[in-house]
């Protein structure tokens, strides 16, 4: 858990340096930073929409919403009512999310940066890897199943089952043929 002072220093950095998407999130933010109750309560994560109240703050170069405060997967965008749920429920749990350029390689932002405890091993996968890992499943899949049908083919060549023979022969053929498709 990143501490008090850590986080101070990330939230002043981001607002003296980021170009935020929302006018608001600056006010947000400063709040936050006056206020040591509330950020002693902010965990800055991945993927904040997936926690039970989580905040989302993005620069100039995303292409989602520049704020938004998701409460048990509802999203919220007006500033006013993201404000209020911050202020009166300051004793709960706050995981921010804080989007900008270069973050990855951010040595402040990485510091502060904890592990976000409501992420299930397949949200920290990309879309994109998720299908390649399909596709090489899928691939894999389609190989064994060659396979068993060439063993099953060999098996009645070996036995001289002729009958056996065409069968497997007319499987492998069909198998192969979904492939072109």
């Amino acid at each position: 858990m990143a501490n008090l002072e850590d986080k101070r220093a990330f939230v002043t950095w981001l607002i003296e340096t980021i170009t935020l998407k929302e006018k608001e999130a600056y006010w947000i933010l400063n709040y936050l930073l006056n206020h040591d109750a509330i950020l002693n309560r902010v965990h800055i994560v991945e993927k904040a929409d997936k926690t039970p109240r989580g905040l989302i703050v993005s620069d100039n170069s995303e292409t989602e919403e520049g704020l938004v405060l998701y409460k048990e997967n509802h999203p919220f965008g007006d500033a006013q009512q993201i404000f209020h749920d911050i202020r009166m429920k300051y004793k709960e749990p706050l995981f921010l999310e804080v989007r900008f350029s270069g973050r990855d390689f951010n040595q402040q932002y990485q510091l502060v940066l904890e592990e976000n405890p409501f992420l299930s091993s397949f949200d920290t996968i990309s879309d994109e890897m998720f299908e390649k890992v399909l596709r090489d499943f899928e691939e894999k899949q389609y190989q064994e199943k060659l396979n068993c049908i060439l063993d099953k083919l060999n098996h009645a060549i070996d036995s001289g089952n002729e009958e056996e023979f065409v069968y497997w022969s007319i499987e492998y053929q069909k198998e192969k043929n979904k492939s072109d498709d």
